[in-house]
């Protein structure tokens, strides 16, 4: 009875700040652009994306938000003094948060596997009237020995148009393959009707260009229309395909700072928020004779924002890479848990 009870009143309240948080994000921005849109549907996709951008970004603050709104309400009432006088200890109390912010956290993290974690883009699409088959042109690339370069890439349709393959030997090109077209089939990309040029030798040891056509080529295995996009256009990706990619360029040697930043960004990020209820619960006083209840209550809220905004700038620091990313974003939560679990320690069984 007492864990429903807690949990009912801490989700009642996360909910009510998720949705007035994300709503007000959503609502100041479909009125700064709202009036460039040009039909009713096109309106309402553009919001609903705004929407879900919002709830991926804010989620932790709701997290947290609620917790401390449903903290301070109990003790307001003397609620938290009641289950004190029943026998229950602060750590008892902490369990029903911990579970439900754990469980909103798998939630979110499971919707960012999804088109959700690229809403922001999608709004983007809407806005400049793109949101149907889009075009990436002119990219340059490296793929195991060889420089790879694409006219035209089509995500939407699966399709290269003009690709031409650059192999390279010490630092030389020995050889190129061209085709106009190029289709992907699950796991690579097939070119037909392909002229290659190759570089030979004669008896001489004269040097000829030889040239040949090949009726199928097999090439950039595992490069998804999407990963190739969203990599070389700077787009989001959902989060198995950002780990995806982060395989493919670590393979080839290239940097991967901006897709760990964002994989970290996604998965570690928001755990701050389930760190700062342990040590925010286990930090306030039990009944209301012991606190200033508005004072604490800005004190929590100022400073979860300030730990926000000090996260947020690391991310953005780790993602440029003027620190690596592990330093900027999961060092400082796992510093914020190890005080979460000092904290833990030292509460005991003691109110």
């Amino acid at each position: 009875m007492f864990f429903k009870y807690v949990v009912l009143h801490y989700v009642k309240n996360m909910l009510i700040i998720l949705m007035g948080l994300t709503g007000l994000f959503a609502g100041l921005d479909y009125l700064m652009n709202g009036s460039a849109l040009t039909s009713f549907n096109i309106k309402i996709l553009y919001a609903f994306s705004k929407w879900q951008e919002a709830l991926n970004l804010l989620y932790p603050l709701s997290i947290i938000f609620g917790a401390i709104w449903t903290y301070i309400s109990f003790v307001k009432n003397h609620t938290l003094s009641s289950f004190y006088a029943l026998g229950f200890t602060r750590k008892e109390l902490l369990t029903p948060f911990i579970i439900v912010a754990t469980a909103t956290y798998l939630l979110f993290l499971s919707l960012n596997f999804t088109s959700f974690a690229t809403a922001h883009d999608t709004a983007n699409k809407v806005y400049k009237n793109q949101y149907g088959v889009s075009k990436t042109e002119d990219l340059f690339f490296k793929y195991d020995d060889s420089f790879v370069y694409i006219g035209a890439l089509i995500p939407e349709r699966y399709k290269i148009e003009d690709l031409t393959i650059f192999k390279m030997k010490n630092n030389k090109v020995i050889e190129t393959f061209t085709a106009k077209e190029a289709w992907y089939n699950i796991y690579e990309w097939v070119a037909f009707d392909v002229l290659k040029k190759t570089k030979v030798l004669d008896e001489k040891g004269n040097q000829y260009l030889k040239v040949e056509k090949i009726v199928r080529l097999h090439t950039l295995k595992d490069y998804q229309p999407k990963i190739l996009k969203s990599i070389y256009d700077g787009k989001e990706l959902t989060l198995d395909a950002a780990i995806e990619a982060k395989r493919l360029l670590t393979n080839q040697g290239l940097s991967t700072e901006v897709l760990r930043a964002d994989i970290y960004n996604k998965i570690a990020l928001p755990l701050f928020s389930i760190a700062l209820i342990i040590i925010l619960i286990l930090s306030f006083p039990f009944h209301a004779r012991y606190m200033n209840i508005s004072a604490t209550s800005m004190k929590a809220l100022g400073g979860t924002l300030f730990t926000w905004g000090i996260l947020f700038a690391l991310q953005r620091i780790g993602e440029n890479g003027t620190v690596i990313p592990e330093l900027a974003i999961v060092l400082p939560i796992v510093l914020l848990f190890i005080y979460a679990g000092y904290i833990f320690t030292k509460s005991g069984r003691q109110i």
